[in-house]
């Protein structure tokens, strides 16, 4: 048995019923899977918990059962399950719908700010996602910005603003956007550029200043969650505008 089933059936299980106990999950979860084996009760006791540290379960039922192993859906949890934000709390699914978005391979360096992106937000680290996530879009305008200073395209306006910023900085980020929206794309992909990019360029200047530094105070976890659901579809038009933009 794989965690990422397991944790897709507790889902469907705390969908239907939002105080439980531990056991009953997995009574429930021993019906739904065929598959499902003695042995996989480890595996299910760690989903159960990794839910409780993020704060999708907390402990008791109700007021005469108020410990472990009865559990209950928080508020939070249940914004999670009924909004599709549970999708964030499955990092195997994450990935694997981010990689669907997208349709080609994707830079070893964006799959790993990623995954340690989810892990620092499933953990309560929102700035550590922050920056994660904005290691990966600098890494998203830095293939652009590539593309754009091989194109070839001397008279593009904004591509001296792309080859004198530096790598992997808020000014490239802001300089390659400037330049895409004076390129020549298809109107399909036109029509996404300006909100997909600026919330790429919205993920650096949340991570850092224009300096440099670090950004204060630590943001909110709805906020870095928004960041977090958003970015495959982004992700998926910084590998698209690479397909239009190459040569």
């Amino acid at each position: 048995m794989d965690k990422a089933t397991l944790r897709s059936t507790v889902f469907d299980i705390l969908k239907r019923t939002p105080q439980t106990h531990f056991h009953a999950i997995e009574n429930d979860v021993r019906r739904a899977l065929e598959t499902y084996e003695r042995h996989d009760v480890l595996l299910l006791q760690e989903v159960l918990w990794d839910l409780l540290v993020q704060g999708v379960l907390a402990p008791g039922k109700n007021s005469l059962n108020l410990n472990l192993p009865f559990v209950h859906v928080t508020e939070y949890g249940a914004q999670c399950l009924e909004e599709g934000r549970a999708l964030a709390h499955d990092p195997d699914g994450y990935v694997q719908q981010l990689e669907t978005s997208v349709g080609t391979p994707i830079d070893e360096i964006v799959l790993h700010s990623v995954r340690g992106a989810l892990s620092a937000f499933l953990t309560g680290g929102y700035a550590s996602a922050v920056i994660l996530l904005a290691r990966a879009a600098e890494c998203l305008f830095d293939r652009l910005g590539d593309t754009l200073l091989c194109d070839g395209g001397a008279d593009l306006p904004g591509r001296s603003e792309v080859a004198a910023a530096p790598r992997s900085s808020r000014r490239r980020a802001e300089a390659v956007g400037h330049a895409v929206r004076n390129c020549a794309l298809p109107e399909s992909l036109r029509e996404s550029v300006d909100p997909q990019l600026n919330g790429l360029l919205a993920l650096i200047q949340l991570s850092r200043q224009l300096d440099g530094s670090p950004r204060w105070p630590e943001p909110a976890r709805d906020q870095v969650l928004g960041f977090v659901l958003l970015f495959p579809e982004q992700c998926a038009t910084a590998y698209r505008l690479l397909d239009a933009l190459t040569p």
